[in-house]
């Protein structure tokens, strides 16, 4: 009960930061101001420490926490209950079977590896946006906001089910960072005004906690339904 109490306060929190962005996409701008090339630069600096260290958090899990005498000892205390091992973030069973992929002979997250593509290529294209000067007629970007709202919702939906295609799961997850990239440069794109440019980079890390609490969930919910006594979840 408590984990779907999280779970709603952070899908309420996430509508509440897609309403934000319509607003700031819809308001007019105070200044009629255009981007500098510094402030699109910063911006993007933002935005590439928010994927590298979202890139590292994929490979090496909790390597943040301060406390992590308090993780480990949380760790050791989970593997005493299960005589399941862990490979690629998952526990070693077919109920995760489509939650993992083996790349030359090494178990990895599905997931993580999503995000990690859409990552590396988000950095690939926001070097772009740095070094290209282009304009897209209003109506395009207000298309490509409301395509990246819905790819949230979409994501947010796939993550839930109980059977899911590996490959598209991976492929969601991309999209999911490339939808972070596009918001974020539209919203500058259309007030002018880098400051609200940070601000959708950290409304992104809102949206992203949520799919991870989503996802913990949902592995919880996958390891309940399982007959077997061993319960890693």
């Amino acid at each position: 009960m408590r984990k779907i109490k999280t779970i709603f306060y952070y899908l309420l929190l996430s509508i509440v930061a897609v309403v934000l962005i319509l607003i700031m996409a819809l308001a007019k701008p105070i200044t009629s101001n255009t981007t500098t090339f510094f402030d699109k630069l910063f911006i993007a600096g933002v935005f590439f420490v928010s994927c590298i260290f979202g890139i590292s958090i994929a490979i090496y899990p909790n390597w943040w926490r301060k406390n992590k005498r308090n993780t480990d000892h949380n760790s050791n205390i989970q593997k005493s209950k299960t005589s399941r091992s862990f490979e690629g973030h998952h526990p070693d069973c077919n109920m995760f079977r489509s939650h993992i992929i083996i790349i030359k002979n090494k178990p990895r997250c599905a997931g993580c590896l999503g995000l990690t593509f859409g990552a590396l290529i988000s950095i690939f294209l926001m070097s772009l946006y740095l070094i290209l000067s282009f304009k897209l007629p209003i109506v395009i970007y207000y298309i490509l906001l409301i395509l990246g709202i819905l790819l949230l919702i979409f994501v947010y939906g796939e993550i839930m089910l109980s059977k899911r295609n590996m490959f598209f799961h991976i492929l969601l997850n991309s999209l999911l960072i490339l939808s972070f990239l596009f918001i974020t440069i539209i919203v500058v794109e259309l007030t002018e005004n880098p400051v609200y440019g940070v601000l959708v980079v950290l409304l992104c890390f809102l949206w992203l906690d949520t799919r991870i609490h989503i996802s913990n969930y949902q592995h919880q919910r996958i390891c309940s339904f399982c007959n077997q006594e061993c319960k890693s979840y």
